[in-house]
């Protein structure tokens, strides 16, 4: 690491395009060796933020990350979704020492936040993506103190999976533009849950932005919401969203094309009857059927039932977020 050098760079990324050419190559062939299901990097773009990048002792390029600020206001829905201040790093690391490149990486962005006039206060946080099985990356993370938050899991496609059937008094239908409240009511108790975890904050306007996107969601034909009832009453709900309505995930995995589930929810006292189990079956036949080549879900970490049951329907960390609140605690 003694021999890497750090820098912000102003100028024109084009004057040394094929260097960046050459990290972006190197940084594929490792993630080609580590899972296949990785995209090709995306090649570092000029920004209203200047491009951080770490060279060797040659000048040749090793790490580039490209920064990215959001800000929430109150009464904002994304306000529901993290803290006010959200500092993003998109990294790039390559070079014979990838984990040596990330480290430098990592001091050189805390170096730049340390310099922001503003938005690094008590409810900001340092965030960035990073491929979970890109393990070159896990102990430079940790050592600046991040910390795993939330995995985004792949599933692919799998032809002739027998259907799981609900218990015997549960009925499992497409829900219609009758089924607003319903549907509400199980997301707002699934943010209630997730509360535990630190990735959602309910904000009084939280239950009817929710009740407008869902209103939005069953007004379109399919709705693509799989409501299990159980006498009249809903006990549990997947979400999903086919290509067409999830254009945001398909840079996210080479496979194509892409579809994601955004909520996978059972109620409390109807957990572990196989309802959930039986909702997701069903939503894959769908997607199977549509030709879906991957799919994919978020989860939290800490959450504890999620990672272990999306594991049993087949999904896999693809991607990791790993994050440190306030921004600043980055060392």
């Amino acid at each position: 690491m003694s021999g890497y050098v750090a820098r912000v760079r102003h100028d024109d990324l084009s004057s040394r395009s094929a260097e960046f050419d050459l990290l972006v190559s190197s940084a594929a062939r490792r993630w080609r060796g580590v899972d296949p299901l990785l995209p090709v990097p995306a090649q570092p773009r000029a920004s209203t933020y200047p491009l951080l990048t770490v060279s060797d002792g040659a000048g040749r390029p090793v790490a580039a990350g490209t920064m990215r600020y959001s800000w929430y206001q109150p009464g904002e829905p994304g306000r529901t979704w993290g803290v006010p201040d959200q500092h993003w790093l998109t990294p790039i690391v390559g070079g014979p020492d990838p984990g040596g490149a990330l480290d430098s990486l990592l001091t050189h962005w805390r170096e730049q936040l340390e310099a922001l006039p503003t938005g690094t206060g008590s409810e900001s946080a340092a965030v960035l993506t990073w491929p979970s099985r890109d393990v070159c990356g896990v102990l430079p993370l940790q050592r600046h103190g991040l910390q795993p938050y939330s995995v985004l899991a792949v599933r692919g496609f799998r032809r002739g999976v027998p259907p799981s059937l609900p218990p015997r008094d549960v009925t499992i239908r497409l829900a219609g533009a009758d089924d607003v409240a319903q549907v509400v009511g199980l997301l707002m108790e699934e943010h209630r849950y997730e509360e535990a975890f630190g990735g959602v904050f309910i904000q009084a306007e939280t239950a009817e932005q929710t009740r407008r996107v869902v209103a939005r969601a069953l007004s379109r034909s399919p709705s693509w919401i799989w409501l299990a009832e159980r006498g009249g009453r809903p006990v549990g709900l997947v979400w999903a969203s086919p290509p067409e309505r999830a254009h945001w995930a398909a840079p996210l995995v080479s496979a194509s094309p892409t579809a994601h589930i955004g909520y996978g929810v059972v109620a409390e006292k109807e957990r572990g009857q196989g309802i959930g189990t039986a909702l997701v079956s069903q939503v894959h036949q769908a997607l199977d059927s549509y030709g879906i080549a991957v799919t994919l879900l978020n989860y939290a970490m800490m959450n504890p039932l999620s990672g272990p049951f999306w594991n049993r329907m087949g999904y896999r960390p693809l991607w990791t977020t790993w994050e440190i609140r306030p921004a600043l605690a980055l060392r």
